[in-house]
């Protein structure tokens, strides 16, 4: 543990002034000095320095050295303590034995050595793309891809230590050798490789286009080597290794003491001050596409190490900006990983937008053929992560789908539903709702289930399939009674316009019927589609085919329905004009067909009781919500639902329910 003494000493030798002179330009105004602050964009001067102190009057970031250091370069306190220990040449006295900071100064000097290693390295790739006779072939890829070495992009090109690795077996072994450097060394970090035959080491990069992987102090810490073409007609020499084949187009350095693949962002050096001032950072997935971004003046770009966006990449994003936006392939594995993003982000509190590029292309292939305005344009057209997710999730199944395709959707945009803040949940359900064909209203009635406190259920309590272990719902075969109001009630709905199917697209139903939920609603889309497709046809539906495009779950019970298609409803006597004081109406007519006045007359009193079930319902999901938002600290949405409550008791009250009597108190 570094004392207090210490830490004073190292604040008391470093000028803050002098420090932020390199990063921001600085103007004198009394006794302290002003600039743009380079945490936030802002056009008009806000940031004041001292020499202890700095502060923005915009964005309210302020510290002290330390804090300094560790927002511009994304430090730990720790690792910043230790960088303004060495600049201020203060030694760091700790309170650990000697053995401990002896064997802490040989971990720290076993590093700086393999650190040294890789620098003396990516020199000699550099200079190698310079001066092999063969670097050509790496410099017209360079060129191919509009990043001529000679042109533009040669700032960017040795900012992120482009380079060339020899054809052959030995150039870079050769070299190491001669520098005094073990081999023993550089093959931890995946430079040499020892041969088969055990006569020494030869070069693991050959006749590859170099990339150095930097660390986010400004350390080499691995690199990248892309595949060219084999230089005809000349062949590699055997190596002394065995097994032959196509080599892989991409090869990266093993993981080392100084490079975990899982906890390095590429090109986060280089992008670190434009995505502290931007307040957001863009991922892409390859490092060309990354290079070829920062080549053409878009510089707030990073890219995973050729995995998974991993927990600490984000965290790593996090210590710059609170923001990212995905800018991955349109491919298959691009959108997996855009899904995968999603709970990686989350943990790191970030929030996140999705950008996509038409043509399906990469960035790379992009800005060569579109140039960097239109890839702005894509960027500025970003969307919400959750959005994206549910149109990617609904585009595929479509309105015209059958009802399991729609099932197997919900199933997975439901969880996405439920984390949201009132308002977004709102638009999210719309956008749902329109791309599946489905009523509003039916939508919600599908995504909160009517299940009561039944939380395992993916859908709720109207027969939803469950879902297995990859998120795929897994059919279930057998039918469900209905064990709860809303269930009991949506069933009687479906159940009339099963023996009366003209009155499904009665305007004046439509309140009733968006309520009914779980498979139920289902049915309510099926048999309005058929009621479409029978008008065009002139014909009459065809309620066999209805049946059959119906859940399982329901099948049986709407067949009976259709088998016996008889509906009761009551009347007082007034109404009927007799003596006694309630009368039960078949609803049939003398020819025998299903009475549409009594059908109707039925969906709306049936819709009254569903109508205030759902809202009992809701009222107690809104309470459990609420106490899921407390417990987890989001009191704005804690705040948002107690305001839904409130409304939604007074309406209950008004529609003759009372909180103390069936509602929870």
């Amino acid at each position: 543990m570094i004392g207090r003494d210490t830490i004073d000493r190292i604040r008391a030798r470093i000028n803050l002034l002098a420090l932020a002179s390199e990063t921001v330009k600085l103007t004198r105004r009394g006794r302290s000095h002003i600039g743009i602050c380079p945490f936030h964009q802002e056009k008009s001067p806000s940031f004041s320095v001292s020499e202890n102190f700095f502060h923005c009057f915009g964005c309210k970031q302020s510290g002290d050295c330390f804090k300094w250091v560790e927002l511009t370069e994304g430090l730990s306190f720790h690792e910043a303590l230790k960088k303004l220990a060495e600049r201020a040449g203060v030694p760091i006295e700790d309170e650990r034995s000697d053995f401990d900071r002896a064997a802490d100064q040989r971990a720290r000097k076993a590093k700086d050595d393999l650190y040294a290693i890789n620098a003396m390295a990516a020199g000699y790739f550099q200079r190698m793309l310079l001066e092999h006779p063969l670097a050509s072939y790496a410099t017209n890829e360079l060129a191919r891809r509009g990043l001529a070495h000679d042109g533009e992009a040669k700032a960017v090109l040795e900012s992120f230590k482009v380079g060339y690795a020899p054809h052959g077996w030995e150039g870079l072994a050769t070299f190491l050798r001669q520098n005094g450097v073990s081999p023993a060394h550089a093959e931890t970090l995946g430079l040499l490789a020892p041969r088969a035959n055990g006569s020494g080491y030869y070069d693991a990069f050959r006749h590859r286009l170099m990339v150095g992987i930097i660390d986010v102090q400004g350390r080499v810490v691995a690199f990248s080597g892309r595949v060219l073409d084999d230089p005809e007609p000349k062949r590699e020499e055997s190596s002394g290794k065995e097994g032959h084949g196509p080599p892989p187009k991409y090869v990266n350095s093993r993981e080392s003491q100084i490079y975990s693949k899982g906890q390095t962002l590429f090109g986060l050096f280089q992008a670190r001050n434009a995505v502290r001032s931007l307040g957001e950072a863009v991922i892409v997935e390859g490092n060309f596409d990354l290079i070829a971004m920062h080549a053409r003046g878009i510089e707030h770009v990073v890219a995973p190490m050729g995995t998974a966006f991993t927990d600490d990449q984000a965290r790593l994003v996090r210590r710059f900006a609170p923001s990212l936006v995905l800018l991955f392939d349109a491919d298959s594995a691009g959108r997996k990983a855009t899904w995968a993003a999603r709970e990686t982000c989350k943990k790191a509190e970030l929030s996140v937008r999705v950008a996509r590029m038409a043509e399906g292309k990469d960035p790379d292939e992009f800005l060569q053929a579109r140039g960097a305005a239109a890839m702005k344009e894509v960027l500025k057209a970003a969307r919400s992560l959750d959005e994206v997710l549910c149109d990617d999730l609904c585009d595929p199944v479509g309105e015209g789908a059958n009802l399991a395709a729609k099932q197997a959707a919900l199933a997975k945009i439901r969880p996405i539903l439920e984390e949201q803040e009132v308002t977004l949940r709102d638009h999210l359900a719309k956008r749902v709702s329109v791309r599946l064909g489905l009523e509003p209203a039916t939508l919600w009635r599908l995504i909160r289930g009517g299940q009561g406190d039944v939380d395992d259920d993916v859908g709720g309590g109207g027969g939803w399939a469950r879902a297995d272990s990859d998120g795929t719902p897994e059919r279930v075969s057998r039918p469900r009674t209905p064990d709860t109001e809303q269930e009991r009630f949506s069933q009687t709905l479906v159940e009339v316009l099963l023996v009366c199917p003209e009155i499904v697209e009665d305007p004046a139903l439509d309140h009733w019927l968006g309520l009914v939920t779980g498979d139920w609603a289902f049915a309510v889309v099926e048999l309005r589609r058929e009621m479409r497709n029978s008008r065009l046809k002139n014909s009459d539906p065809d309620m066999a085919a209805v049946l059959a495009q119906l859940p399982q779950t329901i099948q049986e019970a709407a067949a009976a329905k259709l088998a016996d298609p008889v509906l009761e409803t009551t009347y007082t006597a007034s109404e009927k004009g007799q003596d006694s004081k309630k009368l039960t109406a078949l609803a049939s007519s003398a020819d025998g067909r299903p009475d549409p006045v009594i059908a109707r007359r039925v969906i709306r009193e049936t819709g009254v009781k569903l109508e205030k079930a759902v809202a009992v319902a809701r009222y107690r999901e809104i309470e459990r919500e609420i106490d899921r938002a407390e417990s987890s600290g989001d009191f704005d949405k804690a705040i948002a639902l107690a305001v839904e409550k409130t409304r939604l008791a007074t309406s209950l009250r008004k529609a003759g329910i009372e909180a103390r009597s069936e509602l929870p108190s």
